[in-house]
């Protein structure tokens, strides 16, 4: 009777662990997430390169929101936001309270990132475009901030 009782467990036990790993397989939760991940972003040494890097990811960005690819708008909205994240490590001997504001900026950059993210998947482009607009404004504060030669 203890053996049948024993063999009873071991098979719900076993149908339980079935059940789990088949949940965690077809959740549309988990799968999003795999889905979105992306390749690091390699941050070049210099303030003026990171610029560069993301006067591309920039361009690039508004190409894919032009062309209604919206499911990709993340990947370039977070290259972005680690490219902006990478600039106050590399700015050099900059005034304290231009670093200040850059840091601040650099959390919104974040935020609107992440907003892109979640209007692309919407597939609401007016959203889209209007956090870019954004975005692009911030980048222009921010890079205000730096030499003339780092302007666009």
């Amino acid at each position: 009777m203890k053996t049948q009782f024993m063999e009873t467990v071991k098979s719900r036990n076993m149908l339980l662990a079935m059940l789990l790993a088949g949940s965690a397989l077809f959740n549309p939760l988990l799968a999003h997430a795999a889905e979105k991940t992306e390749a690091a972003t390699t941050i070049p040494a210099t303030s003026e390169a990171i610029w560069q890097s993301i006067n591309e990811k920039t361009e690039q960005l508004a190409a894919v929101i032009q062309a209604g690819k919206l499911d990709d708008v993340h990947l370039h909205a977070f290259a972005i936001r680690d490219l902006v994240a990478g600039l106050s490590s590399r700015s050099g001997n900059m005034p304290t309270e231009k670093l200040t504001q850059i840091k601040a900026n650099t959390k919104f950059v974040a935020t609107l990132a992440a907003r892109l993210d979640t209007a692309g998947d919407a597939k609401d482009k007016v959203a889209t475009e209007a956090n870019f607009q954004k975005l692009k404004d911030v980048l222009k504060t921010i890079r205000a901030n730096y030499s003339s030669s780092a302007k666009k």
